[in-house]
């Protein structure tokens, strides 16, 4: 496996001889309710990556721990940073990525607040509109078929990313508290929902189990490996 973080400058010389594409994990740090880590969005990325480049001659790059986190914000742990610079930093990666000898870059993003991705989207346009290169952006849940979730409408800490950590790192899961699911308003732009988000949950991590979190995993591999297809087959039309 090419972890880009454990290799020096020769040993990458000599590997993107083999393969000119990487992947770059990007989660978030923010609360994941009473029972999971600030970084279960970052972990989450990084191990799918991994998963994925068992099976794939690709790059893992050091991950992106800071994200755009807007309802989340006001709990002691998440650190958010704003859609520009989000959108600026990543952009920047991705022309160095390009600058260092990689011809495709992968995104993959365990954070998938509405915010954060507009801005990885954007940064991944602008990066390929100014450079001979290719970028695609995947995120993490977009992989995971709902008809194997319980529970209906299911997202922030509850059964899909509470499996997913009992899978990863159980040793830092700490229970699996009741289904929450806030009611903040439709319409309405508020400039704090803390006090809408009760324990920050938005799901139902009582469902979670760790069978599921293997499921979800190797879904979520196989979801990788069918966009690296898409990314290392494409044929620019000139």
């Amino acid at each position: 496996m090419k972890l880009l973080e454990e290799m020096s400058w020769p040993e990458i010389e000599e590997g993107l001889k083999k393969t000119q594409t990487v992947i770059l994990p990007v989660g978030a740090t923010e609360e994941h309710g009473p029972h999971l880590p600030i970084f279960t969005d970052t972990i989450q990325a990084v191990e799918v990556a991994k998963g994925a480049a068992l099976k794939r001659d690709v790059f893992v790059a050091p991950p992106v721990h800071y994200g755009v986190c807007r309802s989340t914000r006001g709990f002691p742990g998440t650190i958010t940073v704003s859609h520009d610079a989000l959108r600026l930093y990543a952009h920047d990666i991705l022309l160095s990525f390009n600058d260092s000898g990689f011809r495709r870059v992968m995104i993959l993003t365990g954070h998938a607040g509405g915010q954060h991705l507009s801005a990885l989207e954007e940064a991944c346009q602008m990066a390929a509109s100014e450079r001979d290169f290719l970028v695609s952006m995947v995120s993490l849940f977009d992989l995971i078929d709902t008809k194997m979730v319980e529970a209906k409408g299911d997202g922030h800490a509850g059964e899909i990313e509470t499996s997913f950590m009992m899978c990863i790192r159980g040793d830092l899961v700490k229970g699996k508290p009741a289904a929450h699911f806030p009611i903040r308003p439709r319409f309405l732009e508020l400039k704090d929902v803390r006090h809408l988000m009760g324990n920050g949950i938005m799901g139902d991590p009582s469902r979670a189990s760790q069978e599921k979190g293997t499921l979800f995993m190797e879904m979520a591999v196989q979801g990788v490996l069918k966009a690296l297809d898409e990314l290392e087959s494409y044929q620019k039309i000139v």
